[in-house]
């Protein structure tokens, strides 16, 4: 877990350097209304995740709206997050919120939009399932696709660019993990893809 702290203490550092974009919405003169927990500051965010207090639910559930709605109003976009989970969601913000305590949670929303830009999925992908047991989980057919293409690149993977999660691929993750110092589980977790796949 340790390895997912500090690549989203990273995902963090890129949101505060993101500019919001200028997206010409609500009135002439900029304004619109946010609803309640998009009012809510970093420093309210941060205290719910400390006290496991339902606001906490309702402020990450803000943030995963937001994403959601921005699939809509993006340009070239079908998912904005297509491996990014609610736990790393999670940490991401609190991540910028230590060093941002005063920003509101509508901004940072913002901000995490213009941050997943380059690692989006333009269009529409079948989803895999990976993994077995209670580690099975669905993943995009064009992530693995892209996996495949960077573990390729990095000399880690021989097999076809074909979106399949293989007995190759699953090597080639694991190598890919052992020199990352992450758990070498073959999967393509959202640690692992931060790591391969992020720009």
């Amino acid at each position: 877990m340790g390895s997912m702290n500090k690549l989203c203490a990273a995902a963090a550092v890129a949101i505060a350097a993101a500019a919001i974009g200028a997206a010409a919405a609500g009135t002439p003169d900029g304004r619109f209304a946010v609803t309640e927990p998009g009012r809510a500051s970093c420093e309210a965010y941060l205290k719910a995740r400390t006290d496991r207090s339902p606001a906490f639910g309702l402020y990450l559930g803000f943030i995963q709206g937001y994403v959601t709605a921005a699939n809509r109003y993006e340009p070239d976009t079908f998912d904005l997050a297509p491996w990014q989970t609610p736990q790393a969601f999670a940490l991401i913000l609190a991540n910028h919120c230590q060093s941002a305590p005063k920003e509101r949670l509508a901004a940072v929303a913002q901000k995490l939009v213009v941050t997943m830009r380059p690692t989006r999925l333009a269009e529409f992908s079948d989803l895999v399932l990976v993994g077995e047991g209670k580690s099975r989980r669905p993943v995009y057919k064009a992530v693995l696709s892209q996996t495949q293409n960077a573990l390729l690149k990095k000399g880690l993977y021989q097999g076809p660019v074909d979106g399949r999660y293989s007995p190759p691929l699953k090597v080639a993750l694991q190598e890919f993990q052992r020199s990352a110092k992450l758990q070498p589980t073959g999967l393509p977790d959202t640690a692992t893809l931060w790591l391969l796949l992020r720009p």
